[in-house]
């Protein structure tokens, strides 16, 4: 009794066809070679492009050799390939349950698009890759161990982003791009929120205002840092004073942070902060110095936590939705997918204004 064919469904044709090539692959249908391009073409009513695109898929995940003026090569047997979904992978310097919980929303909103589509989302941890100034043999070991369709990268360093332009590997970046670097990438307006920041401080009539955000900075940062300096300048005019303050991410480094500027002669009266989890930092301490909030001084969160409104007094921040920021990603991995390519660099999202009562 012969099999049935294997025929591609017409829902997402890149995608489907790539399936049915699998499958095709899986139970033996072909030996050693696929059919000629004519031939699959015809079969499955589906034109060259579309099926050129599918077999890119497949080369990528090294079940397919393509030559120059030869016949595409089948690299592993039969029973070896398994009929798999497309396999999408989340580089990650921490577990998911070390995550904050806007990032684990996110992540679960683009795993459940991705598995609507037949696609797996696939969590890896690269702590070697993250830590280090060459992270090249930490990423060559992690992508081929755990090969991809395309890659998600989160809290990539500068090193981490250039070594994935240079290799060529499909991949997204959560965040925003170092400057140079050319990947498709989706982000908060991190510039817009903090030159939106500042022109909010300074109505309130604060003139002396600090940044204080982490040593170890991302692509985020660096626009943060260029968003704050021009609200600055918008504002030169009303006298305005604006210093940006650097720690290490610990908690005793935040706290000296703040015991310098509050020990400072010209003390600001307002300070900005970025990570909810630093922010809360800032407000425990403030609080245990008898620093009145926002009496004796405003504090404004750059990023968002729901705990942050079980602070007393509520913490002002700026918010993103996470379904619309998880959409965002997806839409540039399915181009990566179906067109191996994403004409989109540099994607902002911009957060809204969470108004409370700490500013």
């Amino acid at each position: 009794m012969s099999a049935t064919p294997v025929r591609p469904a017409k829902t997402s044709l890149i995608v489907e066809t790539a399936k049915a090539l699998r499958l095709g692959i899986a139970s033996g249908q072909w030996k050693g070679h696929l059919p000629g391009e004519r031939v699959l073409c015809n079969q499955w009513q589906v034109s060259r492009p579309t099926l050129r695109a599918a077999v890119e898929l497949l080369k990528r995940e090294l079940l397919l050799e393509v030559g120059q003026g030869r016949r595409t090569r089948i690299l592993m047997q039969a029973e070896a390939v398994a009929a798999r979904p497309l396999t999408v992978g989340l580089l990650s310097p921490e577990s998911l349950e070390s995550l904050p919980p806007t990032v684990m929303h996110w992540v679960d909103e683009l795993r459940s698009h991705l598995a609507a589509s037949g696609q797996l989302l696939k969590v890896t941890v690269g702590k070697g890759g993250f830590g280090k100034k060459s992270p090249v043999q930490a990423l060559e070991v992690i992508t081929s161990g755990s090969p991809a369709t395309v890659w998600v990268l989160y809290q990539a360093t500068e090193a981490m982003q250039r070594w994935f332009e240079e290799s060529g590997l499909p991949c997204v970046v959560v965040g925003s791009t170092f400057p140079g670097v050319t990947l498709p990438s989706v982000d908060r307006d991190y510039r817009a929120s903090c030159r939106h920041a500042v022109g909010t401080l300074v109505q309130r009539g604060h003139r002396r205002i600090a940044f204080l955000l982490q040593e170890n900075r991302f692509g985020g940062d660096l626009e943060s840092e260029a968003g704050f300096r021009e609200g600055v300048a918008a504002a030169v005019r009303r006298e305005i004073a604006g210093e940006i303050v650097h720690h290490n991410g610990a908690v005793d480094g935040i706290c000296t942070s703040l015991d310098i500027l509050l020990a400072g002669r010209a003390r600001p009266t307002a300070l900005l902060v970025a990570r909810s989890g630093y922010a809360l930092t800032v407000h425990t301490h403030l609080l245990r110095r008898g620093v009145r909030i926002p009496q004796d001084m405003a504090v404004l969160c750059r990023d968002d936590d729901a705990f942050l409104d079980w602070v007393v007094p509520r913490m002002t921040r700026y918010a993103v939705s996470p379904v619309a920021f998880a959409k965002r990603i997806y839409h540039l991995v399915i181009k990566l997918v179906e067109e191996g390519r994403a004409k989109e660099t540099g994607v902002k999202v911009v957060p809204a204004f969470l108004g409370r009562e700490s500013v």
